[in-house]
């Protein structure tokens, strides 16, 4: 977000949350009270709905104890940079909050976040739904966890059948290269002018979406492409990788294969894909998330009973058809728990009913967001009216997770400089993928946390 205007949107914002009753203090009428912050925009209703279900189911079973619900208004990097300025005290922290994954190692570090072991031992649900590999998603680097999924996720390509079918190109489509990703979105230039051929994130308003979705989507498909290399413990500064990936998205905009700069730039660019341009066909391609069918719903922000007709999904391709021949990343949110937080049993207790089935599933249903628990996973309602969902799914099978380590909010900034700069084309990709590597040294901590020869 340009900085000017952020500060602007945080100052006036945060007298609304911060402040007042901790968990532990009084509320009103003598009630404990903890309050729970969480985001929220108006095409993203779920974990609004969900939050106030189990502030009922919690507050039904737990007499002296209010839920204080706080909404945070506008996209995640409003939501992170509030969360951010809450969080510098005990007076302003909320007790309980919705967490991206990606940021749980830098609260960790900054001693923001109170770890859940002791209460995940007497939770039977934490042994018996999560898979260990969910159960990682929010383990500090004391191997301690800090917070409890909500969510997790895939990303591949979305397309339009009737665009596809305007340009001459198969459906199902199934590209094994990136260079049949850009062809087949030549072609819809070519042939079916009125549609943009290919949309992804690729600017800094769109944050860690810009980073996870565009930039990590096609580095992680590269010839052992990485942010960071785990054998040596560094941050990989260079590599042809890093210039590819930025070699394509420089494609995408010189050829004029993308959104108009405008829209690149653009907050609204989600709402755009999912609410005008796929449903109105003006739009071929789309790098993006599993969630996007839940605009979709009767449920949804735009309800487009076709859609199951109409759109296509596929795995996005590695570079040259490199095996295991498919990419994806995945992350997720979770809920979390401040360690300035009073009362932490009661903390848990409104957690383990956010993240408990019944909630769970509504989440889940509403939102696209794969289910993180066993049980909504085998639920019947969970699979109905969704023919994507088993795809999504699967992808699992070639999914990668970001290096979340402390400097990765660090590292990402400079990953959104260089994707930027080739959105606009102030720089060539071996510019930008040089002052990406002049830049690493300082982000990460020194010289020797970067990759030797890098």
């Amino acid at each position: 977000m340009v900085a000017s205007t952020l500060a602007v949107v945080v100052a006036a914002t945060a007298g609304a949350c911060g402040g007042g009753d901790k968990a532990g203090g009084q509320g009103a009428n003598g009630a404990k009270e903890i309050e729970v912050l969480y985001k929220m925009e108006p095409t993203w209703p779920y974990m609004d709905k969900v939050l106030k279900q189990a502030k009922a189911d919690y507050e039904a079973a737990h007499t002296g104890v209010t839920i204080k619900l706080t909404a945070v208004q506008g996209n995640n990097e409003v939501y992170y940079t509030k969360l951010a300025l809450l969080n510098r005290s005990a007076d302003s922290a909320p007790d309980v909050y919705l967490h991206d994954t990606f940021q749980v190692n830098a609260d960790v570090a900054a001693g923001k976040l109170a770890p859940l072991d002791d209460y995940l031992k007497s939770w039977p649900d934490w042994s018996t739904q999560y898979s260990e590999a969910v159960q990682q998603a929010a383990k500090g680097p004391d191997g301690k966890i800090y917070g409890v999924p909500i969510s997790t996720d895939t990303r591949g390509l979305w397309y339009s059948k009737d665009v596809f079918a305007k340009a001459g190109l198969p459906v199902p489509w199934e590209p094994k290269t990136w260079a049949d990703v850009l062809s087949a979105a030549r072609a819809i230039k070519q042939k079916a002018p009125e549609a943009i051929p290919f949309s992804m994130y690729s600017t800094k308003p769109h944050g860690e979406a810009a980073t996870m979705q565009g930039f990590e989507m096609l580095l992680y498909g590269t010839p052992g492409g990485t942010l960071y290399d785990d054998t040596q413990k560094k941050w990989v500064a260079t590599g042809k990788g890093i210039t590819d990936s930025l070699g394509f998205i420089n494609t995408i905009y010189r050829e004029n294969l993308g959104p108009k700069q405008a829209d690149a730039f653009s907050t609204k660019l989600y709402d755009k894909v999912t609410m005008e341009w796929f449903p109105n066909a003006k739009l071929g391609i789309d790098l993006d998330g599993a969630w996007v069918s839940s605009a979709w719903k009767p449920t949804g922000s735009k309800p487009w009973p076709q859609w199951t007709e109409k759109i296509g999904w596929t795995p996005m391709p590695t570079q040259n058809g490199e095996a295991p021949g498919a990419v994806s990343m995945s992350g997720g949110w979770v809920m979390a728990m401040s360690s300035y937080a009073k009362d932490k049993k009661d903390a848990f207790d409104f957690i383990s009913v956010v993240t408990g089935k019944k909630n769970t599933l509504t989440y889940s249903v509403g939102s696209g967001d794969l289910a993180p628990r066993k049980d909504v996973a085998a639920d019947p309602s969970y699979t109905a009216g969704n023919p994507a969902v088993k795809f999504w799914t699967d992808l699992a099978s070639v999914t990668h997770y970001r290096p979340a380590y402390e400097v990765y909010p660090k590292v990402s900034a400079e990953v959104q400089k260089a994707m930027e700069a080739m959105t606009t084309g102030s720089k060539t990709p071996e510019a930008a993928a040089k002052e990406y590597a002049d830049a690493l040294p300082a982000v990460v901590g020194g010289p020797d946390k970067v990759l030797a020869g890098s």
